[in-house]
């Protein structure tokens, strides 16, 4: 493997705890614009290593079109609805689905930029393929990372490395660490 292998390698695997952290923010809904920020912001540093032009619309388009395939996504922010339990079982399902798609959308887009390809040569279609088996790799990869997760302190600190990284704003932070704290 070469050295920027290994640098797209430890990017898809940052993203992806950030991303497992977007996925507990209690908020239905909320978590997918979060997610979708992290991932963006995940092309966006693989397009940079590869020397791809990054254009913001055209890359957040491509990965709505990835993702959206993922109907899991749906039925997850729909269980945070119900009172009581529904946070703390979605939260823990979208975590680990956050994380997956993340993990996924980078798996893509390092093949592809790997291979030379830009984002205004990338084909969706052909690239299901690549996501649905990195989708599956990066869940069970998810799955065992998730123990951590459920501490509060690590959520925490998660919810920090999102704030800190403009995902999310000065409220939204302050807000959803008081809802963390309150759960102490």
């Amino acid at each position: 493997m070469d050295l920027r292998t290994l640098q797209a390698e430890k990017l898809i695997r940052e993203h992806m705890v950030v991303a497992m952290g977007a996925g507990l923010v209690p908020i239905p809904f909320a978590d997918w614009a979060t997610t979708l920020a992290v991932q963006l912001n995940l092309v966006r540093k693989l397009a940079g290593l590869y020397g791809v032009p990054f254009l913001s619309g055209v890359a957040k388009g491509l990965i709505a079109s990835l993702v959206g395939a993922t109907s899991v996504r749906g039925a997850v922010t729909l269980i945070k609805l119900l009172p009581g339990v529904g946070w703390v079982m979605g939260g823990l399902t979208a975590s680990v689905v956050a994380a997956a798609t993340t993990y996924a959308v980078g798996k893509v887009f390092q093949k592809h930029f790997e291979a030379g390809g830009t984002l205004q040569n990338f084909d969706v279609q052909a690239a299901r393929k690549v996501y649905e088996s990195a989708f599956r790799e990066g869940q069970t990869l998810a799955e065992a990372d998730q123990r951590p997760a459920l501490d509060p302190y690590e959520r925490l600190r998660k919810l920090h490395e999102l704030h800190q990284a403009g995902v999310l704003s000065a409220e939204e932070y302050e807000k959803l660490k008081q809802q963390i704290l309150s759960q102490l």
